[in-house]
């Protein structure tokens, strides 16, 4: 009989532990179980940036830009030529990693960039890095908002090894929006976000119709990022 009793106390102490790990879990995302996530391959005692672009790409692109991505990556890796008009950065040093496609000028199109950036932050709780990408698109010197521009994060777990999509909103701090200016108007201004190769911390640009910008810091506190706005 005292060994049932101890049995239960010890399952109830596990329940009880993992409800309080999961309330206080800063990145809920872990505790969804349809939650979309990724095993992140690496060798070595931990992934670099390398190995979360890889996982971040995939290997059955589902649109037009992730395919260029996927091309410009195996061909990196293959150490094949990428085109005169591709570019890939790798900074393993700092977590950095950049793909710049530029579109020369034809007939009545004045040229155009696309430039899709990838860093990573050891977070201050030792146990999660914060994966951001961003995707930046220009005609001319003209940002444009598309359907794959924006910024968009993973949270990874060093002990699952998995990383969980996450769009930013809550538990990354970007519940806060950005103000444009343009409120209550029918102006709606894009905004590009700058990730760093050196430092912590995110510029958010906006742009504006007249040509003008205005950058917006957006600072890395350790756990999630503070709008400074």
């Amino acid at each position: 009989m005292n060994i049932i009793k101890s049995n239960f106390c010890l399952l109830a102490l596990m329940a009880v532990s993992l409800t309080v790990a999961a309330q206080t879990n800063p990145y809920p995302e872990e505790n969804d179980p349809d939650a979309y996530a990724k095993v992140v391959k690496y060798a070595g005692q931990k992934p670099l940036i390398n190995d979360f672009v890889t996982t971040w790409i995939g290997d059955e692109p589902e649109d037009e830009l992730t395919g260029q991505l996927y091309d410009m990556w195996q061909n990196y890796k293959k150490n094949k030529p990428l085109g005169s008009n591709k570019k890939i950065t790798v900074d393993a040093k700092n977590g950095f990693a950049s793909f710049d496609i530029t579109y020369p000028p034809e007939d009545d199109y004045e040229g155009g960039k696309t430039i899709v950036e990838m860093v990573y932050w050891n977070c201050s709780d030792g146990k999660h890095k914060v994966f951001a990408n961003s995707v930046k698109q220009f005609d001319g010197n003209k940002a444009v908002q598309t359907e794959f521009g924006g910024i968009y994060f993973g949270i990874y777990n060093n002990a699952t090894h998995k990383i969980y999509y996450n769009n930013g909103v809550q538990s990354l701090g970007f519940d806060k929006e950005i103000k444009t200016g343009k409120e209550g108007t029918d102006e709606y201004p894009v905004i590009t976000y700058d990730l760093p190769q050196v430092g912590k911390d995110i510029k958010a640009v906006i742009h504006y119709d007249n040509g003008s910008k205005k950058d917006v810091l957006i600072k890395w506190t350790g756990m999630k990022f503070d709008i400074q706005q």
